[in-house]
């Protein structure tokens, strides 16, 4: 079977930049391992001016530049690129990443097209910090909508997508979460006392001003707390500057490190040394980092929000509040660092879930299952190798 992908990727291997680009090569690095799929990979990247072909594994990368004012336009340029690709392969199956313009390609290619949603331009919409921001999500979010109203068929990483889209979209719809690589599953973890990890880009939506004030309430307590916070802080310097002064307000100087934008070498080591890793967004859809905490068997305290409470369940697999409950999540990082018998608990059931549904292998396996069900609907044809 003939396959391309269309999706974000880096320049750099060595720097996946989000859960989205993360998982996306796990899924086609497993892909790539079988003998009955074809793989070809598209991505726009804004810093190239040529396009550019590049070898991961069996997988051939076509990197093209990213047009100016796509968004606008409809990503017309882009699309049109793409489509040039297309059209001289001939995949048996597109499938599409995104609601952007990747999904807006893979339904224009006159192809079998298959999307997958990874995120909820709308529901995150409300956390835009100036009028900029807020038109560039509203015209995503109308182009979202756009694309799920004309897919046939798609795979949400959670139920919550289709919880969200019940009335905007009629497709045929699989649930099949993010892929995480094994790498994560085979980790040896030696936990330091008292240690908190936050693993993402310092952002509103993300709350990590009240992750902040929970760690002060902790620190009544336990006095050693420490909060290690992995990712990028460029992307909102306004907030993460009220961030820094809440930490200095809090006095968390020598309890808080911020260790910036890590490689998955880093974030496993992360991982490894931890003893819980805490989670105050406001929205997220189905965030990577639990996943990969689950895999992990390092134990995770969330809010309960988006599709996180579709994989996370509470006093078992995890531990949830409700989001704004700056008490509430203190209390529970509490009960994880100064219970070990529950910590064990929550990693070794969180562990067992994880390799069923999260495992790279795992999720590759249904994802070529939903390619041979859509190629012999759409064709006839067994979806067998070609």
């Amino acid at each position: 079977m003939k396959v391309m992908i269309l999706g974000q990727f880096p320049m750099d291997w060595s720097k996946m930049e989000g859960g989205v680009e993360s998982s996306l090569s796990y899924l086609v690095d497993e892909l790539a391992g079988r003998e009955d799929v074809q793989l070809q990979l598209v991505t726009c990247r804004p810093e190239i001016a040529e396009p550019e072909v590049r070898q991961r594994g069996a997988t051939r990368i076509v990197y093209l530049p990213r047009g100016r004012l796509g968004r606008i336009t409809f990503h017309r340029k882009d699309i049109a690129a793409i489509r040039c690709i297309v059209d001289a392969e001939r995949p048996d199956i597109v499938h599409g990443h995104g609601t952007s313009v990747y999904a807006g390609a893979a339904l224009q290619c006159g192809r079998p097209a298959i999307l997958t949603v990874h995120g909820i331009v709308f529901r995150e919409l409300q956390f835009a910090v100036n009028r900029a921001q807020r038109l560039r999500g509203l015209l995503d979010a109308y182009y979202e909508r756009r694309c799920l109203r004309r897919t046939k068929y798609l795979i949400a990483i959670a139920p919550y997508v289709q919880r969200e889209f019940a009335g905007v979209t009629k497709a045929q719809t699989w649930n099949i979460p993010n892929a995480i690589s094994p790498a994560f599953f085979a980790l040896e973890r030696d936990a330091e006392p008292n240690t908190i990890l936050f693993p993402g880009v310092v952002t509103p939506r993300k709350a990590v001003d009240e992750l902040i004030r929970a760690v002060a309430l902790v620190r009544r307590a336990l006095s050693d707390v420490r909060l290690r916070i992995a990712g990028e802080t460029k992307h909102y310097p306004g907030y993460v500057a009220s961030v820094h002064r809440l930490i200095a307000q809090e006095n968390l100087e020598s309890n808080v490190q911020f260790l910036g934008f890590q490689t998955e070498g880093g974030v496993l080591q992360e991982y490894a040394r931890s003893a819980v890793m805490a989670l105050a967004s406001h929205q997220e859809t189905l965030p990577t980092v639990v996943q990969q905490a689950m895999a992990a068997r390092l134990p995770v305290v969330s809010t309960a929000v988006g599709g996180v409470p579709d994989i996370v369940e509470n006093e078992r697999t995890g531990l949830l509040v409700s989001p704004g409950d700056v008490q509430g999540l203190a209390d529970a990082l509490l009960r994880v660092l100064r219970n070990r018998a529950l910590a064990d608990s929550l990693a070794r059931e969180a562990r067992a879930y994880a390799e069923e549904n999260f495992h790279a292998s795992a999720v590759a396996r249904r994802v070529m299952d939903v390619y041979c069900q859509v190629l012999n609907a759409e064709t006839g044809q067994d979806g067998g190798s070609l």
